[in-house]
């Protein structure tokens, strides 16, 4: 939702602010900045509404979006009057109209909740531009209009944004408090406001709740104005909060847009409902403390959430759904089936026990199976990196603060790594490799770390040590499609085994991105034809790539139709040019003499720089550190007067402080100085360094100088980020609630439980579940005093798959007594093996992958057992000729090298024949004798 991008960019400490803390005393009472506020409002709208009614009234036409043509007036018709003329009823359905004016139309307005960003047009941005309008906003031009609906995504939009202010205007008639920020989000709304030391609890939800619905039922109108700089402080004067959005955001001479509803005013470019009485039904549903601008050392907030609909049979369902969601929270089963847990001492790290654990590496295991099927090579790299590797790839300037650092003393700033990707480029760059070796593809499953902010904390949907099924494929330009639609078959296969529906979107060029234009449109036309190659719908997010590359959002919608962001897609040209990553392109002996001879003065250029730098720093250290040469013993100062004399102290400690301030800069050039040879500094010179000087000068500066030249005969590799599970912990979180805790056989820490009917046969199910532990499943054995039907009974509602019961006539006939505990019917009396051939049965099915491989196999098998009887007819017995084609025609599909062990196998034959035959004879002779 564009509302939660809002959410997202507002609250990322984009403000510059004076003071961590802004809000001061707070005391909890009536709103009396409203009355002031209300006056200032009133005034601008009436002003501007007189106008809106002066300006020329201009025919206009509207186009509906099944073509129908209808007459209006600019500055005059509405999108409402437009649906009421359709029909009554149509109009009281719609909530928001998309405008697509003929002319472009501009908006000059700054959005305080959201830096907009103006979009480059892309190869693919082949749509017009819409906006989204207010039902009772005038048309301002000649456009096509669709009307909107709830059930329509912008329409839902609108509805909670509307809502929002209306939570807004409760919270200030309930505390008197200061507004923050209120977007609309995936499934609701939240408003933060200022509270001072007060926390909201549930107690206070049926007087938000009541006042909501006072505002509701009066039927208040949202009216919008347009503001400068000066009138919007002039109108949140009180609002510490709301100024300084309006000082840092608010340009000097630009104009932003306010809206009220009811009491409430509040900053916000829309658009909203007509009135108030739209919002049927409101409820306050959670609340949660936050900070101001998502920075823990700026001013405690509260947060309240909610959610609204245009009916009150829609809340309920929402009810009835939530209740059920509640049960299936992952955070309570996980608890109650003992399978990750957390603990104070290490917030936003889990706790997975034996039965957790056994679905982690489970997944894992499937996967690193589908990777050796596919191609990947899982690799291991290390935790901790120097904190250089992330200056280099750039996330130290950008994610800094969401990364774990280590002081190490004299080796400098060291990070537990929070991605995978950059030390994949430093495996990619230490092996040289050829166009034939590509695609690299790296699979790992290595431990990350990302310092989340303790408030966004929520059990294993957002943690700070997880893994992830990562993967980072090294390809050609050539390559992109074939490996995005490899990727993407993948992605639906794995989505598929848990009943999950996903959408996918393409992301094309923002307006700040790395590289040309040329580079882009070919990676955005290989995307696409990925995409088509796949065949699902997708669908183009014009300008909302990655700055290093396009990319395919994949969202996925679990049984309840919410919506994860698990799995990505991403092409990268930004890293494999921060990390000089190269493969040879060509493999003639001229070109490769050519590429080392340049390879080699590039080298010395580049030395001379590093000399030159460490020879000028090494000067100016050792002249800062010259004292003052010793006064002659005859020359005898004269007295100096005692203002000069506290002059000259002055400037002493003027020196002295800015000798202090040299200090770390001086070790930090002696240590620069002491990495490089002292008699290569003191030469001057790159010129007849031996290839171990060279590369010596070189070593430490190989990334910081940005030695990036592509050479000769190379080309630079795209990298494509593949994650579809994502992390680990959040898939499993997802799972836990989608499957409600029953999981699925081949995943279940729980498949089965054998039940002996007595204590007599406890050592026979033990030894029968050794053997089926042998065999790979996760068997365990009810050995309670327990009645039979009660250990049915606890099978069941502790969520085994199968239950096993044991007894006398069991025993006797060698079999198992299966019952299937999710449906509580009986499978039927198995012996081990048909019971391992029933578990085998449940397991997942093969991929399109699999079913290829195994097809061909047995294709071949099949026609080399034909081969293997049929005589070759040619030959001296094992070529193939002309005749055999002709006798056997399906010799043809048989793979050449299949065919070369054929043909050996038939003169083997022919060869034992031959040996035979003498031997033969020789015994005829010997009877005769």
């Amino acid at each position: 939702m564009q509302q939660g991008q809002r959410l997202k960019e507002a609250t990322e400490g984009q403000i510059v602010q004076a003071g961590n803390k802004i809000g001061g005393p707070f005391k909890i009472g009536k709103p009396v900045y409203q009355e002031k506020r209300l006056k200032l409002f009133t005034e601008i709208y009436q002003r501007q509404k007189a106008e809106l009614e002066a300006k020329e009234k201009t025919p206009i036409t509207i186009t509906l979006k099944d073509g129908k043509k209808l007459e209006g007036k600019k500055w005059v018709t509405t999108p409402l009057m437009i649906a009421v003329g359709i029909s009554k009823k149509l109009a009281e359905n719609m909530v928001a109209a998309k405008v697509v004016y003929d002319s472009l139309f501009e908006k000059n307005f700054v959005d305080v909740d959201h830096e907009d960003q103006q979009q480059q047009a892309s190869s693919l941005n082949l749509k017009p531009d819409y906006l989204i309008w207010d039902l009772s906003r005038p048309l301002e031009g000649d456009c096509q209009l669709e009307l909107l609906s709830f059930d329509d995504n912008n329409g839902k939009e609108v509805f909670w944004h509307s809502s929002s202010h209306i939570l807004g205007s409760a919270l200030e008639e309930v505390y008197g408090c200061h507004l923050c920020i209120g977007p609309a989000i995936d499934g609701g709304f939240f408003y933060d406001c200022y509270i001072g030391d007060y926390k909201v609890t549930q107690n206070d939800y049926v007087k938000i709740e009541k006042a909501a619905q006072d505002l509701v039922a009066s039927k208040q109108e949202f009216q919008r104005v347009v503001l400068t700089k000066d009138e919007c402080l002039e109108l949140f004067g009180t609002n510490p909060f709301k100024r300084q959005l309006i000082t840092n955001k608010i340009p000097e001479g630009a104009m932003t847009t306010a809206y009220r509803c009811g009491n409430l005013i509040d900053l916000c470019t829309g658009p909203h409902l007509p009135n108030t009485s739209y919002v049927k039904a409101f409820q306050v549903t959670k609340n949660s403390a936050a900070y101001w601008l998502g920075k823990n050392t700026n001013d405690d907030l509260q947060r309240v959430y909610g959610v609204s609909f245009p009916s009150k049979r829609l809340l309920d369902e929402y009810v009835k759904i939530q209740k059920e969601l509640a049960l299936r929270d992952h955070r309570n089963v996980g608890k109650k089936q003992n399978l990750y847990l957390f603990h104070q001492l290490s917030p936003g790290s889990a706790f997975f026990y034996p039965s957790g654990a056994h679905i982690y590496n489970t997944l894992m295991n499937f996967l690193r199976r589908q990777y050796y099927i596919r191609g990947y090579q899982e690799v291991i790299s290390p935790n901790i990196f120097n904190a250089q590797l992330w200056k280099i790839s750039g996330h130290y300037d950008k994610y800094k603060e969401n990364l774990f650092f280590i002081n190490m003393g004299e080796e400098g700033e060291y990070g537990l790594k929070p991605m995978n990707c950059p030390g994949h480029c430093l495996m990619f760059d230490m092996i040289q490799h050829s166009y034939r070796d590509l695609p690299v593809r790296f699979a790992d499953f290595g431990v990350l770390h990302r310092n989340e902010v303790h408030g966004a904390l929520s059990g294993l949907t957002r943690v700070r040590r997880f893994q992830q099924d990562d993967a980072h494929i090294f390809c050609r330009m050539d390559q992109i499609q074939e490996e995005i639609k490899s990727c993407l078959e993948f992605l639906s296969y794995i989505y598929s085994l848990f009943g999950f529906e996903f959408k996918l979107y393409l992301s094309t060029r923002p307006e700040k991105f790395l590289g040309t234009k040329e580079v882009w449109d070919n990676a955005e036309y290989q995307l696409e034809q990925g995409l088509k190659k796949f065949g699902k719908h997708y669908e183009v997010n014009p300008g909302d790539g990655a700055f290093y590359g396009p990319k395919i959002d994949v969202k996925l919608y679990d049984a309840y139709k919410r919506e994860h962001q698990c799995g990505t897609i991403q092409l990268d040209f930004n890293l494999p040019e921060r990390f000089n990553l190269q493969y040879r392109a060509s493999e003639d002996v001229q070109e490769v003499q050519k590429d080392k001879e340049q390879v080699h003065n590039e080298q010395v250029q580049v030395a001379q720089e590093i000399i030159d730098v460490v020879r000028k720093a090494s000067h100016h250290s050792d002249t800062d550190n010259i004292s003052t040469p010793p006064q002659h013993p005859q020359q005898q100062p004269a007295e100096i007067p005692v203002a000069e004399k506290v002059t000259q102290e002055q400037n002493v400690k003027q020196q002295k402080k800015q000798k202090q301030q040299k200090e770390p800069q001086q070790q930090q050039q002696q240590q620069q100085k002491q990495k490089l040879p002292e008699e290569i500094i003191e030469s001057g010179s790159s010129q007849g360094l031996s290839q171990h000087e060279l590369h010596k000068v070189l070593h430490e500066k190989k990334y910081e100088l940005g030695y990036h030249h592509l050479k000769a005969g190379f080309a630079r590799p795209v990298i494509v980020h593949r994650a579809i599970l994502g992390s680990l912990e959040r898939m499993i979180a997802v799972l836990t609630e989608q499957c409600g805790g029953k999981w699925p056989f081949w995943l279940s820490p729980k498949q089965l439980v054998l039940c002996p009917v007595s204590a007599y046969y406890k050592d026979v199910a033990e030894k029968i579940a050794a053997r089926l532990r042998l065999e790979g499943y996760t068997v365990s054995t009810d050995e309670s005093d327990q009645t039979l039907a009660k250990k049915v009974r606890n099978a069941q509602i502790q969520y085994y798959n199968f239950v096993g019961v044991i007894g006398e006539e069991e025993v006797r006939a060698g079999v198992i007594d299966v019952r299937d505990c999710e449906k509580n019917t009986r499978i039927g009396k198995l012996t081990i093996p048909q019971l391992c051939k029933f578990f085998e049965s449940l397991k997942p099915p093969k991929s399109n992958v699999e079913v290829e491989i195994h097809e061909h196999d047995d294709s071949h098998l099949k026609l080399n057992d034909e081969l293997q009887e049929k005589m070759f007819l040619e030959g001296d017995g094992y070529s193939v000729g002309k005749r055999d084609f002709d006798e056997f025609a399906k010799i043809k599909d048989i793979d050449p090298a299949l065919q070369n062990l054929i043909r050996w196998h038939k003169y083997m034959t022919h060869l034992t024949k031959k040996d035979e035959a003498p031997e033969k004879v020789q015994q005829v002779e010997q009877k005769q004798e």
